[in-house]
């Protein structure tokens, strides 16, 4: 029986797995961030060769012996995007034998048996994506932290930043914010926020890692300042969701909407005001939790069966939170 390799190459974290052509998982890795716009070509090329190696070392097999391989990669949306990717494989002599998709398309494929619907992904960045019956599919926003990532790990962050600063100024009222967000900072005043920002080499990562302490602040302290930044993040995000039904022709019947990514899979009160804002929004939505990870659902991609089909043996191959 044949094997294949699937990566989901993510902005932070990247996974891999080697699997059967059944679908059965044998062994899993992990690595560090896959993005070339990030890390560059270079960067995306370590990091895609060390899972390989890893699976394969895992495996007893070599490169030569795996029959296929899909990639679904953050940051490759445009044929420019494709074209950088496809030289990394041809270098390496794995692009006949390679599918390369977005990292939220495998989201959508194995967060959800049905195969259609929509994704929605808040990690250190963010990104909606739909795909119906008819397989048209529609990519809306995920275009970087500096044009946007609504509803990401990031923008909360930098939403509490500047919540923080306008508070010192007085434009907004006091908020809890100000000593939570200092403190998960190690910094004293506000007055300290400026200069730490401009100082961070990896800005989008550490203002990202902001997320849980404003989803707390709101969740646990009622923070009204911080529960704002939530709602109206949660809010835009559901609004981006209706606009790609609505592209879809999705409205009609029920639809799955996957809640993806480590915002809100690591923060139950975020996921939840994310259920709400999209069921005041969409009476047909159905928000859930991803049946399987994405690293799963491109191997879905990559030999074209249902993610429900895996038929799973004495032990569960999905590490815990996949599910």
């Amino acid at each position: 029986m044949g094997l294949y390799i699937a990566i989901d190459g993510g902005s932070s974290r990247s996974a891999g797995l080697l699997a059967r052509e059944d679908l059965r998982v044998l062994h899993r890795a992990s690595a560090g961030c896959a993005n070339y716009h990030i890390v560059g070509a270079d960067g995306a090329e370590k990091t895609l060769l060390t899972l390989i190696e890893s699976l394969c070392a895992a495996g007893g097999v070599s490169p030569k012996e795996i029959e296929g391989f899909c990639f679904a990669l953050s940051g490759v949306s445009r044929p420019a995007d494709l074209r950088s990717i496809e030289g990394i494989l041809r270098r390496h002599l794995l692009h006949k034998k390679s599918k390369v998709i977005s990292d939220a398309e495998a989201a959508l494929v194995g967060g959800t048996s049905r195969g259609v619907g929509i994704v929605v992904i808040s990690g250190t960045g963010s990104v909606v994506f739909g795909k119906n019956r008819a397989c048209k599919t529609k990519k809306v926003s995920g275009h970087g932290h500096l044009i946007g990532d609504p509803g990401s790990g990031y923008d909360l962050g930098i939403r509490a930043l500047r919540a923080i600063l306008a508070s010192a100024e007085g434009r907004v009222g006091k908020t809890k914010l100000t000593s939570n967000v200092l403190g998960a900072l190690s910094l004293s005043t506000q007055d300290d926020v400026v200069p730490w920002l401009y100082s961070q080499p990896d800005l989008k990562k550490v203002v990202a890692r902001l997320a849980p302490t404003v989803i707390a602040t709101a969740a646990q302290e009622h923070d009204p300042v911080a529960g704002e930044i939530l709602r109206s993040a949660t809010e835009e995000l559901a609004g981006l969701v209706a606009f790609t039904a609505t592209c879809l022709d999705l409205t009609q019947e029920p639809f799955d909407v996957v809640l993806s990514g480590g915002v809100f899979l690591n923060n139950p009160a975020y996921f939840s005001l994310m259920q709400s804002s999209l069921s005041a929004k969409i009476s047909v939505a159905n928000p859930i939790r991803p049946e399987n990870d994405p690293a799963f659902g491109a191997l879905v991609s990559l030999l074209g069966r249902p993610a429900s089909s895996q038929e799973e043996e004495d032990e569960n191959p999905f590490p815990p939170g996949a599910r």
